[in-house]
């Protein structure tokens, strides 16, 4: 087993600071868990993983080729860490009520 660190457990130790309120912290998390998820799914889509094709057979002995939707998947993943990010570093920005930003409106 490699001792080297995961880049999701490397973006909760950067995300986590003392005090953070449950609700954050589990953002945190699930924003390390889906780095580490598309790590994984880089590797599938590189060739560099060992699960990226499966042979089934099929009715009356048919081979049949499933390829799992990585890509897809991938992109999905990635919109989520996206949105994920967002919303972690809207809850770190401090309440300037006494500053009004005129996109608000918008």
């Amino acid at each position: 087993m490699s001792d080297k660190r995961s880049r999701g457990r490397e973006l909760v130790d950067s995300l986590t600071e003392p005090g953070d309120p449950l609700s954050l912290t589990v953002l945190v998390v699930e924003a390390g868990r889906i780095v580490d998820r598309l790590d994984t799914l880089d590797a599938v889509l590189s060739g560099d993983a060992e699960t990226w094709l499966r042979l089934a057979e099929g009715r009356e002995g048919a081979i049949t080729v499933r390829v799992d939707s990585a890509l897809t998947e991938a992109r999905q993943q990635a919109s989520v860490l996206r949105q994920l990010l967002v919303e972690i570093a809207r809850r770190r920005k401090p309440d300037d009520d006494d500053e009004d930003d005129p996109l608000d409106d918008l």
